[in-house]
């Protein structure tokens, strides 16, 4: 019998995608899903959309929460299912998703968190690059270089129970620090080489508007994950090395891409204060143009995951 996914969809007045993020589920005809939308009280049509799925949902609700993060964890305090994952309301998974993660996951006991592909694509809904894709990830490299783009992201409910509800602390990163306080329990990226979801950018996304503090969020989930370790243990140091590579590249690229220099300065000092031994030439050459207010060159370059 397919492995039960409970997936959740959170939302929040994007009636403009959810239709087409619920035909994406829907058509994906799995035999085996617990679905549910948990939507903060959206005044934009959403429910009337909701309600011409209703059908096809194991529970659904429309109330003002407290964001993102309570939203999913009104949906995983109901989940009964063997996998459990979320899908934005503005996100889409491939044909054939479903399918192809509960076939992963029954055929190996010892699969916990799997990870595909992910492409972003435009609000119309057109093709642009593809996300990063790292395979098999280590807990170095995720802290590091942020390789998870979300809706690829699926894990065993029994992972969820053991590491508890979203933190709700957390407005921009929360999928970020639940993964790695999975990670911190022993539990392993594992990658699939299919393209599961597409990742939606637009002028409402907070990847797009509020990148920024997105970065920020990942930091203080380095620094809490710190926190609950020993500090001569060697996977805190781990950690704490390659948070301060996450921030020498991310001042690097704010520095280059939102041509910010505030916030290159801002992840440049954090940078230091995590590990000064990461700094190279380059990084060092984009803090004086950074304090020197000096501009970059207008970014000509692809998104990023």
């Amino acid at each position: 019998m397919a492995p039960r996914i409970t997936l959740v969809t959170p939302s929040y007045n994007q009636a403009q995608y959810l239709e087409a993020t619920a035909q994406s589920i829907v058509e994906q005809d799995y035999p085996n899903l617990e679905w549910m939308i948990v939507d903060g009280g959206s005044t934009d049509g959403s429910v009337e959309i909701i309600r011409k799925y209703e059908g096809h949902l194991a529970w659904w609700v429309s109330e003002k929460d407290k964001g993102q993060t309570d939203a999913l964890n009104k949906g995983l305090r109901r989940a009964t299912g063997d996998l459990f994952a979320f899908l934005n309301s503005d996100d889409l998974y491939t044909p054939g998703t479903l399918h192809a993660v509960g076939e992963a996951f029954a055929s190996d006991p010892s699969l916990t968190m799997l990870l595909g592909r992910c492409q972003y694509i435009t609000a119309d809904g057109s093709p642009m690059d593809e996300c990063l894709y790292a395979g098999d990830l280590s807990i170095e490299d995720f802290i590091a270089y942020n390789l998870v783009p979300q809706p690829s992201l699926f894990l065993r409910l029994d992972v969820c129970r053991a590491v508890g509800e979203f933190d709700n602390g957390m407005q921009y990163a929360f999928d970020h620090d639940y993964w790695l306080r999975a990670m911190l329990l022993g539990h392993r990226i594992r990658g699939m080489d299919r393209l599961l979801s597409l990742y939606r950018l637009h002028e409402a996304s907070k990847t797009v508007t509020e990148r920024y503090k997105q970065d920020l969020d990942i930091v203080a989930a380095h620094r809490k994950a710190m926190r609950s370790l020993p500090v001569q243990d060697p996977l805190r140091q781990a950690l704490q090395r390659n948070s301060a590579r996450f921030c020498r590249r991310v001042a690097i690229e704010h520095y280059a891409w939102t041509r910010n220099p505030s916030i290159a300065l801002r992840f440049f000092r954090q940078m230091l204060a995590l590990d000064p031994t990461v700094c190279d030439m380059r990084m060092l050459k984009v803090a004086i143009k950074a304090a020197l207010r000096i501009p970059a060159p207008l970014p000509n370059l692809p998104g990023r995951a």
